[in-house]
Order: C-alpha cells, then structure tokens, then sequence
C-alpha cells in the first residue's frame, strides 16, 4: 500500500486529507510540522510527502530542504494557497516534486501522488545518473472505477470507436462538458493499446506552471540552473515508449503551445542545460473542454498545434444529453460504491430516486458519482435511501420544487378570484361562487394584495374590491 506522510499545522486539514487518501485506499501518518515530520521519517518508510507550504516552527521549503539532504529522492508535494504560489514555483526549482493550491480537487491530489510515486519508482531503477529504464508498475483498477460506463446506443458507439482507435498510434483529441470523463476514456485507450504496459503519464495544463514548462515536460541537467542539485526526468522521458495524456489543452498560453508543438514534430527533446537531444516514442491524447474552434478563430489556440493534435476526434456527451442512460448510471454507481464501502444492498425510495434523475447534474458523471458515494455513506443502516441521505444539491431541489408547486397554487388561486370578481357584484357572491366564506375570502384578497376599488358594492352599501391587475 501506498504511505503518505501528511504535514501541516491545521488537524482539520490534515484530518481530511487523511480521510480522502484512505478512501483511496493510500495509507497515512500525519504530523503538525515540520520537525514532526523529520521524527516520522527516521523512524518510517514513505512513498510521497504532501506539506503545507506556510507552518509555524519549520514551513514546507525548510522541510522540503532537510528531507532533500536525508531521502534526495522521496517526492514533496506542496500544499498552497493562490497567494503564494511564487513561493510553490520557487520550491520546486529546489527539488518539490509538484505543486496544489487551495481548494485543490480529489483527482487533482490523487493524480499528483500517483505520478510522483511512479516518477519515483522510474528513477530508483534507472538511477539518478542514468540506466536501464523499467516498465510502469500500473495500479490496480479492478473495481472498474477509472473506467467509462457504457450504457445505451450512443454509448456503445463511442467505446466502439475507442477500441479501435486503441490499436493505432494517431493522435487523440477528446472533447466534452467538464467531468464527462475524458481522462478515463484516455486512460481506457492506454489500456486497450500495444502501449498497455509502458507508462501513462497525464498532465493537467490548467495547473502546469509556465516558468516550470521546460524543466516539468523535458527534465533538466544537474547544476543547469540554481537549485538543480541533481538531474531531473521529464515527462516525456517518463513516458518513453507509452501515453502521455495532456488535459484541459485548451488552457495552454500561446508561448507553452509553441513549445510543446516542437516536439511534436520533431518527437525530440532537450532537457535543459543539456547539448544533447534525445528521440522519444510516445503516443498523445489531449483533452479540452471548450471547442478549440472557436479559440483558433480567436487566435487564443495555434491551428497547427490543434491539427497535430487532432488526429481522431472522441465527443463525449454530457449527462444531460444521455437521456434514460442516467437511471442505470444509477443502478451500476450504487452497487460499484456498495461494494467498496462494505454496505449491504441499498435501495432508494421512489422520492429519492425521482430528484437523483430530475437534477441537471452540471458536473456530469463525475458530479453523479461523487453523489451516489455520498448517499452510501449516509445512507440509514436498514438498506434505504431516502431523502435524508441527499447531498445538499438534491435537498435544495426538493425545497425549490416545492417552493415552485406553492407559487403555481398561489397564481391559480390569485387568477380564479379576480375572474369571480369581475362577474359579481357582492362580496358574499363571490364568496358563493367559489365556495369559501366571507372571511377566508378576505383573508385570500389580503394575502394576494388585490386592491380596492370604486365598485361593485357590498350588500351593506361599502365599497366592494376588485384586482388593480
């Protein structure tokens, strides 16, 4: 099992990276600074450090500075918020693995970890001065969680067209809302490919610091720029002879797009500080969520970069557009995360179930899903769902529902005392024709603010009321 050592001065944080790790089925030991964190080292083994940046008693860079003179080799992975991400930046040219800023995302952290233990493991077998490179130790997905659910036609299309596009080399563009699952639809292509058993390496560009572009995708020479204590892979070494998977590519700058379609043409690499170039045999998919059309027709997106990069086209569509698929995404989501968490057999109530498949779910699958896993953990020990187990989301659709059905009996009612109004000339007519008292008919014309007027009059001679609309 993987072991992370969690650093930081807040028990709240750490508490819940610890949960979210063990819900991942990665092990833990958190200690509220760095000096605790140095204890933890001497007397234990880790895979991956993750340390808040800003800490009383020792902050993440003096921490990351010991533990590079003790284990040079253990990956740190900072924690930080957007105002210090310079200081991330500046710490990562000293020797962090990689970066994550406040409120960071489940599969932002996971992903991190993951390829820093890789990472890791790719250069303890080929050594810091170079040698034999060893094939990727790949995680085990048994659960089918990092993989696309098929249901229904358009569904089994798609995956169709997955499989053989697996058993080429072009290059892959894959287009879709954000948490359609594009990153599993590229891993899911890896799996399938002759490439199964080499690297798979994914980059998330909206996070890829531009100052660190170079060093992060090319690798660097020791002493090639200050803080290069020692020589660095880059990503496209890493994944030699696999996949390298570029998502959000539409939040590229023009200067990274430049860059990365030189070596795209060329298929060679420079690390810096380096002389030498080195030939590299990877195959690319590339992810975005806005059509990278319309930012060429912008001039925010080079063209020539988007047709390297389009060699096949994968549309996923959004939850919404998936019409009847969504009670069986469901069913399967509901029996995958009851297996996971031990539970026995759930069901839902029918008013449950009726606002799990009325929601929009903006999010898309990865939205669903994070709601299904949710309801399983609170559900109630008899086995049923009910609305008390729905993510707030859901509750509030409920509560908005209802308000909505209050309204439309409110404009109805509004709508038949003005029209008895009109055609009568008493209170008490009115009164009789829509079957209800004197008093409750006033109350009625109070709540809904219908105002006086001249006419008709009352049987007692006062002035009658009539709806000023």
């Amino acid at each position: 099992m993987t072991r992370v050592l969690i650093v930081d001065d807040q028990s709240g944080a750490r508490r819940s990276l610890a949960l979210l790790l063990e819900n991942a089925g990665i092990g833990s030991v958190q200690a509220g600074d760095g000096v605790e964190a140095l204890r933890a080292l001497e007397v234990g083994s880790f895979d991956v450090v993750i340390s808040d940046l800003r800490m009383d008693n020792m902050c993440g860079i003096e921490l990351l500075k010991a533990i590079r003179r003790k284990e040079p080799d253990l990956p740190l992975i900072l924690v930080t918020a957007y105002g210090t991400v310079e200081s991330a930046v500046e710490a990562m040219r000293l020797g962090a693995y990689d970066y994550v800023t406040k409120p960071f995302r489940e599969k932002d952290i996971l992903e991190k970890i993951h390829n820093a233990q890789q990472s890791r493991h790719l250069q303890m077998a080929a050594g810091v001065q170079g040698g034999a490179k060893t094939e990727d130790v790949r995680p085990d997905r048994s659960d089918g969680s990092d993989r696309l659910i098929v249901t229904g036609a358009e569904m089994q299309a798609i995956a169709t067209r997955i499989e053989r596009v697996a058993r080429t080399d072009l290059s892959v563009l894959i287009t879709g809302e954000t948490g359609t699952g594009k990153s599993r639809c590229a891993r899911n292509i890896c799996e399938l490919s002759h490439r199964a058993s080499k690297r798979f390496v994914s980059i998330n560009c909206a996070s890829l610091p531009e100052q660190l572009l170079e060093s992060e995708l090319f690798g660097h020479v020791k002493g090639s720029f200050t803080g290069a204590t020692q020589k660095r892979i880059g990503l496209f070494e890493e994944a030699d002879g696999g996949t390298i998977f570029f998502d959000e590519v539409d939040t590229l700058s023009q200067g990274t797009q430049a860059k990365l379609l030189s070596v795209l043409q060329d298929r060679e690499i420079r690390p810096v500080g380096s002389n030498r170039a080195r030939r590299v045999d990877v195959r690319v998919i590339s992810a975005a969520n806005r059509n990278l059309e319309t930012l060429i027709a912008r001039g925010e997106f080079r063209a020539d970069l988007y047709y390297r990069l389009n060699g096949i086209r994968i549309h996923l569509p959004s939850l919404r557009e998936r019409g009847d698929d969504l009670r069986i995404l469901v069913e399967r989501l509901l029996e995958r995360y009851v297996k996971r968490y031990g539970r026995k057999p759930l069901t839902m109530t029918p008013a449950a179930l009726n606002l799990v498949l009325s929601y929009s779910y903006p999010g898309n699958i990865r939205q669903l899903e994070s709601f299904i896993e949710q309801m399983v953990v609170f559900a109630a020990a008899e086995g049923v769902i009910d609305s008390d187990a729905l993510p707030e989301e859901l509750s509030l659709v409920e509560t908005s529902a209802a308000a909505d059905v209050d309204l439309s009996l409110g404009k109805s009612e509004r709508i038949m005392i003005e029209a008895a109004l009109s055609g009568s000339q008493t209170l008490s007519d009115v009164a009789r024709r829509l079957g209800i008292g004197r008093t409750t008919l006033w109350r009625k014309i109070r709540q809904h603010n219908i105002q006086r007027s001249s006419a008709p009059k009352s049987i007692n001679g006062s002035t009658e009321i009539k709806s000023s609309n």
